[in-house]
């Protein structure tokens, strides 16, 4: 068991309360043969053992889906790190000064890139893995269908005007959240594209296509710097993303 994540921990915990309250009532139920502990029990069984049941079905498969996006991503920072090796490489074997010297600065600039992707990485996975932002994905949008129906339900004008604030206020969160998966998918999305421009980069270098004129290497000079901004301006997003829930 993953002590580490506090699903698991609570989960725990209220397995054990779980397993306490039946011996409790089949030891009552020894001693007092009435349908009423009869029926607690059934009902503590089927009831809570199913919501047991349903919350570790969901740490499995959301910890399924953690799982693979942490994997794409650190595919991703391999691809990236495979293709500074052979551009270091491809510097080393160079023989013209001119030529060895113009790669040597884009391989300065492909260090800064594969640095950017890294730190966005990084920020994509503690934001995956944040238990506020993840316990809020699952209950927001509960929260948000129960307000609804105690709204639809109540005659009170006053305690109508305090659920339609609450109302609205979740609303904003669960944008919020929304917002928030929309940029790590944009991040993700990003990455991608820079990995692209790595490898039409590289293909370009190794087949001599590139850097034999400045005018060349000034363009592809430029590209990495263009995807250095992109990777920042991404990472400076979600490193403006508050957690914590309404």
């Amino acid at each position: 068991m993953p002590s580490s994540d506090p699903r698991w921990r609570k989960l725990g915990q209220n397995f054990i309360w779980f397993v306490l309250t039946l011996i409790a009532l089949i030891v009552l139920m020894r001693f007092f043969r009435s349908p009423v502990v009869l029926l607690a029990l059934w009902g503590v069984g089927i009831v809570w053992g199913g919501v047991l049941a349903y919350k570790l079905s969901q740490i499995f498969f959301g910890a399924n889906d953690l799982v693979l996006s942490d994997e794409r991503s650190q595919s991703y920072l391999e691809q990236a790190l495979d293709y500074k090796a052979k551009l270091d490489r491809a510097i080393r074997d160079t023989a013209t000064p001119t030529r060895q010297a113009h790669l040597e600065q884009l391989g300065e600039q492909v260090s800064i890139l594969v640095k950017a992707i890294e730190a966005l990485i990084d920020r994509m996975s503690s934001l995956r893995r944040d238990e506020v932002i993840e316990r809020d994905l699952q209950s927001v949008p509960k929260a948000i269908k129960d307000l609804e129906k105690r709204l639809a339900e109540e005659r009170d004008q006053t305690v109508c005007a305090q659920l339609e604030r609450t109302l609205t206020n979740r609303r904003k969160q669960l944008e919020s959240l929304q917002s928030l998966q929309s940029t790590i998918k944009r991040a993700e999305i990003q990455i991608e594209s820079t990995l692209s421009q790595l490898g039409t980069i590289y293909s370009q270098i190794l087949t001599g296509q590139s850097t034999s004129q400045v005018a060349n290497y000034s363009r592809l000079s430029a590209d990495v710097d263009e995807e250095v901004r992109l990777l920042q301006d991404h990472l400076e997003a979600l490193r403006e993303v508050k957690l914590g829930g309404a």
